[in-house]
């Protein structure tokens, strides 16, 4: 077995009151010995600028997952480093650049940000770059509405041009509804929405979600499959909560996917009871249905957590899947295990656990976990 340290450090001049905030975790895994470890800084480096940083180091090598330098003044927010750019209805974007976001009068909000997308092991490619914009408003109490832009450039070439639009209104104090929508400018054409409607009423919550996907107009047009037909994907359903008891809730999803003229059912329902006001402790079966035209499957799901002592606390999970089709090789069913148990004392906290499956890549398959940590705050 082969462990690895992951240290989160803190390294940032004093601040008023916030105090600095340290980790460090050990990991390891097994039977394919595997570690890594993170170093993470986070904390106040001056009035109104705050830093943070998180890197890794594998068995390949090291890289950055997220370095970057937040500076505030008055209405006017700004970012730079390595950071995960997000605007509205666009997919997120790893990147190596500079972000700003300045609130405007009357609840308008401008954002926009620009560099070289994330290449792993701190590499770069030349002539990559990327920027991205939007523009936003608040419409009374609860509600807005923005429109986003972004170029992606790959060696030069035009690998994505897009726009999103995004909405949002409180339909009443129990009432939301949301919706995105992003357009493809270089083939034409929606390549993703979504809208989903949400209402609470009592001890009920339930919701209604919608969208459509476009794999050929996702992927970047530099792309080799590009070329490749594109088939669009929908999905739809409901979905119900019902607070049975004060502890005990039940939750179940109705829902369809399509893809080309394929029809294929979602279901799934869950019931989780808490042994204690805090939930600390839990109990929860799991039915589940997957359709699909080809690997369907039909499963069941039961977990517990249960602190067994004052700083100790074990967990079970339990799945089934029965595929439709089961293979001669990997069999008529496909269990999963795992077995945990965790401690945490000050700001000591300690996990292990075991692991033991049959998939469609394994017949048999059984891992071991363990995890050391520690937290620190330092004013």
């Amino acid at each position: 077995m082969k462990l690895a340290i992951a240290v989160l450090v803190v390294v940032a001049a004093p601040a008023a009151a916030d105090p600095y905030r340290l980790r460090a975790d050990a990991l390891a895994s097994t039977p394919t010995p595997s570690g890594l470890v993170a170093l993470q800084a986070d904390g106040e480096v001056a009035e109104r600028v705050r830093a943070e940083a998180l890197l890794w180091f594998g068995d390949d090598g090291a890289d950055a997952l997220v370095a970057v330098v937040e500076a505030r003044r008055g209405p006017v927010l700004g970012r730079f480093g390595r950071m995960i750019a997000s605007l509205g209805a666009l997919r997120p974007v790893h990147v190596d650049g500079v972000a700003a976001r300045v609130r405007l009068p009357r609840g308008l909000v401008a954002e926009a940000f620009g560099g070289v997308p994330v290449v792993p092991a701190m590499g770069m490619q030349a002539w990559d770059w990327v920027v991205g914009a939007r523009g936003s408003r608040l419409v009374g109490a609860g509600s807005s509405v923005g429109v986003a832009w972004i170029e992606r450039r790959e060696q030069g070439r035009l690998a994505a041009r897009e726009v999103g639009v995004d909405g949002g209104a409180a339909l009443g104090r129990r009432s939301d509804l949301g919706a995105t929508a992003t357009i493809d400018l270089i083939h034409g054409g929606l390549a993703e929405a979504r809208a989903i409607a949400t209402t609470q009423r009592g001890a009920w919550r339930g919701e209604a979600y919608a969208g459509t996907r476009s794999p050929g107009l996702l992927i970047p047009a530099t792309s080799l499959f590009s070329v490749i037909g594109d088939v669009a994907s929908r999905r739809g359903g409901v979905g119900l909560r019902w607070r049975v008891a004060p502890r005990l809730d039940v939750r179940a999803t109705l829902g369809g996917r399509a893809v080309g003229t394929h029809l294929a059912e979602e279901l799934m329902v869950r019931a989780e009871l808490r042994l204690d006001d805090r939930g600390a402790g839990t109990v929860g079966v799991e039915l589940r249905r997957e359709g699909a035209a080809e690997g369907g499957w039909t499963g069941a799901r039961a977990t517990a957590r249960v602190p067994v002592a004052r700083a100790w606390t074990a967990s079970v999970e339990l799945e089934l899947a029965i595929p439709d089709d089961p293979a001669p090789r990997t069999g008529r069913a496909w269990p999963w295990a795992l077995a945990a148990l965790a401690w945490r004392r000050g700001s000591w906290e300690a996990a292990g656990a075991i692991e033991a499956s049959a998939s469609p890549e394994d017949r048999a398959r059984v891992d071991v976990l363990a995890r050391l940590g520690r937290r620190w705050e330092l004013r």
